[in-house]
């Protein structure tokens, strides 16, 4: 006999249909959701208590019925657009459907891409407002959001304000703005492609891919040539949330080589998944007085916290280099 589902809402039956695919399942359809849509969603199946298995598979029934039944529309250009916008948004949906076709779509402010947001606020925030509004009415919505959070709120309220009342604007005024903005932005432009090839960062990246081997030619011929250019990559190869990725023999070692009195300032702050892998390796009342040392400091300077972190680094560098640790670069797994 079919079970009555129409006391259900239409958002009731949708966390009923997310609850019976299982989180793994349920991916693919959240990720279609749009934010607001995800938190209706989430707060329906919190709020959603016990559901009887038959009412379940009622629901499920129902939606898989709904689904078979629909007459699909032609697939055309058009829809493949509008699935698009509707989902990304247009400045997204021109792109990829550029891509698609072969040509390359006349995107406003496309040079902005490149940039964090940060420095695009910094270039854009000396701009009128109305000139603000209309660079970011182009932008992606998440982008747009990341840039106004480095911009003063007198300034957001403004744009603000422009955004909510703009109208269409000429492809003439629009070139004209988009014109005026690459000349503001070239220097930054030309550092930032200046700055993307080489450099340290590069340095530590092939050499945290490369096999132990290739990593101790590189590593040794460095600290003949430039010592402290060598120090600065071994800093940057291991950092303090890398700890967490010690298996526990090692954290153990390291906890022995380590002064005792440093650890509740290099802790202050940290990752639960570090402390965690600290505490796990401490006695009980080790683990105890530790906990009460941190909660003891109170606030303390960021850079009193690096340095009690820094020492506890260059501890598992000296127990790398003396062989006591070999710690494969390559992946995530330490091993003795």
């Amino acid at each position: 006999m079919d079970l009555d589902t129409s006391r259900l809402s239409h958002r009731q039956k949708a966390a009923i249909v997310l609850l019976r695919l299982g989180a793994e399942g349920s991916g693919p359809l959240l990720r279609g959701l749009r934010r607001n849509e995800l938190s209706l969603i989430a707060e329906e199946v919190s709020s959603l208590g016990r559901i009887d298995v038959a009412v379940a598979d009622a629901v499920v029934r129902e939606f898989v019925d709904a689904a078979q039944g629909e007459v699909l529309p032609p697939g055309d250009y058009e829809l493949a657009y509008g699935y698009l916008e509707s989902t990304f948004g247009e400045r997204t949906a021109r792109e990829v459907m550029g891509e698609l076709d072969g040509s390359a779509p006349n995107i406003p402010f496309q040079f902005l891409d490149t940039l964090e947001p940060e420095t695009i606020a910094e270039n854009l925030v000396s701009e009128q407002p109305q000139t603000i509004a209309l660079v970011l009415s182009h932008l992606r919505p998440s982008q747009t959001a990341e840039i106004i959070s480095y911009m003063p709120s007198e300034t957001v309220v403004q744009v603000g304000l422009r955004l909510g009342k703009m109208d269409r604007v000429t492809s003439n005024a629009l070139q004209a703005v988009e014109k005026g903005l690459r000349e503001r932005f070239a220097p930054v432009l030309e550092n930032k492609y200046l700055s993307a090839t080489g450099g340290i960062e590069s340095l530590v990246e092939v050499i945290t891919l490369a096999d132990k081997q290739i990593e101790e030619v590189i590593m040794n011929g460095l600290a003949d040539v430039d010592a402290d250019l060598a120090a600065e990559i071994r800093k940057k190869m291991f950092i303090f949330d890398d700890l967490q990725l010690l298996e526990d023999r090692q954290m153990q070692l390291v906890l022995r080589n380590v002064d005792a009195t440093r650890l509740p300032l290099a802790l202050k702050g940290v990752g639960q998944l570090v402390k965690d892998k600290i505490l796990g390796n401490l006695s009980s009342r080790a683990r105890e007085n530790l906990l009460d040392e941190i909660e003891l400091l109170g606030s303390v300077r960021a850079s009193d916290v690096e340095d009690a972190q820094e020492e506890i680094l260059d501890s598992v560098r000296q127990l790398e280099e003396s062989g006591e640790i070999v710690i494969n670069r390559g992946g995530s797994d330490f091993v003795t």
